[in-house]
């Protein structure tokens, strides 16, 4: 629904010219079916643009001055900023980023009418004018929009305490893990190697020990947790409450239920980021630094496999962010379709009957459950993918130092 807006947005800031979402929104008149290219086309006016909405070719396309607006999919706003020789097409796809297509797929895209030899698309040609160089619209000095984490790291602060209590939990638990290995290689190398069984079981007592504690702190740990996300989850439920009821009546006339449904429920998702896995971090990068520091003090050539696998493995998870960050916008925008058609379904089905229109109105939710199915199943392809190449990295990793450690063994050269 915000596509529209983000082009007209960016065309401005083309132009040096930058305004805020939320005031562009209200020039633009939205509904709850989205932004029409009417309503693109005046708020480009009025802001100063002289714009052209038309059905136009490819060939014809390229003599015009660039970037301009184009109808995508049939059902989106993409702009094109750049066309070359080699009839490659850049777009600035606003849920997807910056995009290089070939012909054959720009067309795929952006075609809307074939008769005869014709194919062509809509868009929505800008040319500036003095107005734009002119206008004083107040809304510009107040556009920086601060995009920062510091609000939501505002709810975490208030159980300071509890949170120092979590990380001091979590760095006994890594030193106590750490101890493992040396208590394991000296009963190999004490124990076993001088037949001591006496000294074998007080270090398996000790490993006892060891375990019991850490499984104590994690239980500890995941009460403490349970207690800050709870209260965490409330707070950000209860401010978006707060600020959605501030809102003018108008604004309910262009949000779908869906939409504000699924906001509600990502909040989840936030209290999850800042109470788990913002610590796992932590607690991952604590661990990753005191096992690199033991395996330096084995063995520098064990530590640099190590560290070149580690290194690769971070860097084939780095190749899929962008993807998966497109997909989860994808699969948030279908989610929140699915649940308003769902609140649609069940909250009007007095008026389905009177119509008789109970098999269209289920077929239409079938239609968006396909859409659905259809994101969900490119996300699980992407996660295998990605799950496939990082279990060969690990595990390539662990046989090239298991090889390397044995051969150090047998040379003599590690106990």
């Amino acid at each position: 629904m915000q596509c529209g807006i983000t082009c007209l947005q960016m065309i401005c800031e083309y132009y040096g010219k930058r305004y805020s979402l939320s005031f562009l929104e209200k020039l633009c008149t939205p509904t709850t079916e989205g932004i029409s290219l009417l309503g693109l086309s005046k708020a480009a006016n009025y802001l100063g643009f002289d714009t052209i909405c038309t059905q136009i070719d490819i060939t014809n396309l390229s003599k015009y001055p660039l970037p301009c607006i184009l109808h995508w999919n049939q059902n989106h706003f993409v702009i094109l900023y750049k066309i070359r020789r080699d009839k490659r097409f850049y777009i600035a796809d606003p849920s997807k980023g910056l995009i290089k297509y070939n012909l054959e797929e720009f067309k795929s895209h952006w075609i809307s009418t074939r008769l005869k030899d014709k194919e062509q698309g809509i868009a929505m040609l800008c040319s500036t004018t003095q107005l734009l160089d002119n206008n004083n619209i107040k809304e510009e000095s107040k556009l920086k929009e601060e995009r920062s984490l510091k609000f939501l790291f505002g709810y975490v602060k208030k159980y300071g305490k509890h949170f120092g209590q979590i990380v001091l939990g979590l760095l006994v638990g890594s030193l106590l893990q750490l101890i493992l290995p040396f208590l394991t290689q000296s009963i190999v190398d004490v124990g076993i190697k001088n037949q001591n069984i006496g000294f074998i079981w007080l270090i398996l007592l000790g490993q006892l020990v060891l375990t019991m504690s850490r499984t104590a702190i994690d239980f500890i740990r995941r009460w403490l947790l349970l207690h800050i996300s709870m209260r965490i989850n409330i707070s950000l439920v209860s401010d978006f409450f707060i600020k959605l009821l501030k809102l003018p009546m108008s604004f309910f006339d262009t949000k779908l239920m869906g939409d504000l449904m699924q906001r509600m429920g990502d909040h989840s998702r936030v209290n999850t980021f800042l109470t788990q896995k913002t610590l796992s971090i932590v607690f991952s990068l604590f661990t990753f630094v005191v096992f690199s520091i033991v395996l330096l003090s084995y063995n520098w050539l064990v530590f640099t496999i190590f560290m070149l696998g580690s290194l690769l493995y971070g860097g084939w998870l780095a190749l899929f962010l962008r993807r998966r960050k497109v997909l989860d916008y994808e699969l948030f925008e279908q989610q929140a379709i699915n649940n308003n058609k769902t609140y649609e379904f069940i909250t009007s089905m007095q008026e389905i009957k009177l119509q008789d229109c109970e098999q269209r109105r289920r077929w239409e939710w079938e239609d968006v459950q396909a859409d659905l199915f259809g994101v969900q199943m490119k996300s699980l392809k992407l996660q295998q993918t990605q799950e496939a190449g990082s279990i060969f990295i690990n595990e390539l990793k662990n046989i090239v130092i298991t090889v390397v450690a044995a051969t150090a063994v047998i040379h003599g050269q590690l106990t």
